[in-house]
């Protein structure tokens, strides 16, 4: 699996975003996340990473937009 600068990931169940690549392979990703404290930064290894289903999963979400016209 594959991830780049700027996408959204989910890690331990927080929502994060790749704001760095190190490596070659990628061996670790800088990740950032806003709290209500302030931001949240963290490294994570390639295999702590998990694609957010909602932007991969195809769903039918436009349907009642053409129902309206």
């Amino acid at each position: 699996m594959t991830f780049t600068h700027g996408e959204e990931v989910l890690v331990d169940g927080v929502r994060y975003v790749i704001s760095a690549i190190e490596g070659e392979p990628p061996t670790r990703y800088r990740l950032l996340a806003t709290t209500p404290h302030g931001p949240r930064v963290r490294w994570a290894v390639p295999a702590e990473l998990r694609k957010i289903e909602a932007y991969t999963r195809q769903h039918a979400d436009t349907a009642h937009v053409m129902r309206n016209r």
